[in-house]
């Protein structure tokens, strides 16, 4: 009996040993970086351009006689709060990639630091953002372009907030595009709407518009009868 229970724990234990075993194997290790994350934008001429997505942005500064930078986002009550930042890249002036695995980043209480392999060259990161509204940090001198998501846009102040106001728009290939030349501000900051937001709008006015024209209707109604019932009462001599 007891040699037969010394065999039953046995092989229990080998049981478990060999699941911690396959648990480990089957591990994931972490994706490699994907050197097209900035595919689109590693090209373009701006000194700096951002690519809203749905949760996030992606961003590319080019940077010259810098050996460091210092990414961060304005709170609330005008400080500097450090950016968070993920697929850290940088890209030499030949194309070469170093990646984040590669690069020296810091986090302070103020900021979000990048040591530069090398000056001139290109970085990009990815950053959250949520809602309709974005922000970015303005760290180089230059031409800045905010690329928003399809059918957005910030025609209707009612609805949207940009700054710097002093920009442009071009809508190439139906995505409105933000330009600015050489911001003098912290960052750059845009909240936008979609096209069935002003459309709600339109379809809120116009039932604002009908309700006060009916009550308008219905008020004077009210006032020419009680003119005609007092008239009636007391009729002039």
């Amino acid at each position: 009996m007891t040699s037969r229970l010394s065999t039953t724990v046995l092989l229990l234990f080998l049981v478990l040993c060999s699941g911690c075993q396959t648990i480990s194997l089957t591990e994931s290790e972490p994706s490699p970086p994907n050197p097209l994350t900035y595919d689109s934008l590693w090209n373009s001429s701006e000194n700096a351009t951002f690519h809203l997505e749905k949760n996030q942005y992606r961003a590319v500064y080019h940077i010259e006689n810098k050996s460091k930078i210092e990414l961060y986002r304005i709170h609330r009550i005008n400080t500097k709060k450090p950016l968070d930042i993920t697929e850290v890249q940088f890209r030499y002036p030949n194309g070469t990639l170093v990646f984040e695995d590669k690069l020296s980043i810091e986090r302070n209480r103020f900021s979000t630091s990048v040591i530069l392999p090398s000056s001139p060259g290109k970085i990009g990161f990815i950053s959250p953002r949520s809602g309709k509204s974005f922000q970015a940090p303005v760290i180089v001198t230059g031409n800045y372009t905010a690329i928003l998501p399809n059918n957005s846009d910030v025609s209707i102040s009612l609805l949207s907030k940009v700054s710097p106001s002093n920009y442009t728009t071009t809508l190439p290939s139906n995505q409105l595009h933000l330009h600015w030349n050489n911001p003098h501000f912290d960052s750059i900051y845009v909240q936008y709407y979609l096209f069935r937001d002003s459309q709600l709008l339109a379809a809120l006015l116009i039932f604002c518009g009908v309700s006060l024209l009916i009550y308008s209707l219905i008020f004077w109604m009210q006032m020419k009868r009680i003119a005609r019932n007092k008239f009636e009462a007391d009729p002039p001599l």
